[in-house]
């Protein structure tokens, strides 16, 4: 008979070949990348991106996007948490995935189950106000704002979206009232928006060059921790009087809690490579879009970080999980 610790050790040794072989082998079945939103949006956009360049990078192999919207992308997440741990179903989601247990009571699923691969870009935010706004920068705004409480109102997506997010925190930081009037998501807020029925918003600048560009709409900061490389002119609302506001939104690849290792660092160097390819920035940069690419050990510090930082905001605004 074969001693305890000799076949022990026989069968750790045979568990850490079978690893990097495991690795080598992925994937051994068609890939989802499953987007927890509608399609037509920056994390749908960026998955297909992805899925088209795995394929090529895998040799041909299937790699295909679900969307799988509802609820914030609850249900599509929770897809992701429950699937098999092991690397054929991943996810792209965006940052509110980090906001939705302190918004809802019941969300079936713990952040803890699932791993992030990397954070894939992130997208500014940026203050617009309405032409007739008499406020050529932030801290004109501000003293507008406080000298006329409630007088300016801010369009936002609805509660617990990033835009009424981002106005909440200007306002705390700033000691300001304004009138928050939730739309249906932020397409349908900017033709009151430019109608001047609504006079401020905070929103992603993707969605809202366009009617900066027309002069429908003036542009005073952006929310980066730094200045956007496509608007370089542009101040950071920390620059234009706000220290310490940094908000900006963001997507991630996630995979199922307890997938290997092995698997996990294979995706992540497949992923931050065609990230980093000049042509997938190109088509980013579209969406203003900036590439992140870090290493799964950084993607789960930020979103931790992000975590706590939204959750403690949204608490101290004075909203209740529903």
């Amino acid at each position: 008979m074969i001693p305890f610790r000799i076949a022990l050790a026989t069968a750790l040794a045979t568990v850490v070949l079978a690893v990097p072989a495991l690795a080598q082998e992925y994937p051994t079945k068609p890939v989802r990348i499953l987007v927890p939103y509608p399609p037509g949006g920056a994390s749908d956009v960026t998955a297909r991106i992805l899925a088209d360049k795995l394929a090529r990078r895998w040799g041909g192999k299937a790699v295909f996007v679900e969307n799988k919207a509802g609820a914030n992308g609850v249900i599509g997440t929770e897809t992701i948490a429950r699937a098999d741990p092991d690397g054929h179903t991943i996810g792209l989601v965006a940052s509110s995935h980090v906001t939705n247990h302190a918004l809802m009571k019941a969300v079936p699923y713990q952040l803890a189950d699932m791993v992030p691969v990397t954070i894939t870009a992130q997208v500014q935010l940026g203050l617009v106000v309405n032409p007739a706004v008499p406020a050529q920068n932030v801290r004109e705004l501000v003293a507008y704002a406080k000298a006329n409480p409630n007088k300016l109102a801010v369009a936002t997506s609805g509660r617990g979206s990033n835009p009424q997010l981002w106005a909440l925190a200007f306002q705390q930081m700033t000691d300001t009232k304004m009138v928050d009037v939730p739309y249906k998501g932020s397409g349908a807020a900017h033709p009151d928006l430019l109608a001047g029925q609504t006079q401020v918003m905070f929103d992603a600048v993707a969605a809202v060059m366009p009617h900066v560009k027309a002069g429908k709409l003036r542009l005073l900061a952006v929310g980066g921790a730094k200045r956007s490389p496509f608007l370089p002119e542009t101040p950071t609302m920390v620059e234009a009087g706000v220290p310490g506001y940094v908000n900006a939104s963001w997507g991630a690849i996630i995979a199922p809690a307890r997938t290997p290792k092995a698997i996990i660092d294979r995706l992540n160097a497949d992923i931050v490579a065609i990230l980093n390819e000049p042509d997938t920035k190109e088509r980013l940069a579209g969406l203003s879009a900036e590439v992140v690419a870090n290493s799964p050990a950084e993607a789960a510090a930020f979103m931790n970080s992000e975590e706590a930082r939204l959750s403690k905001l949204i608490r101290d605004v004075g909203i209740t999980p529903e």
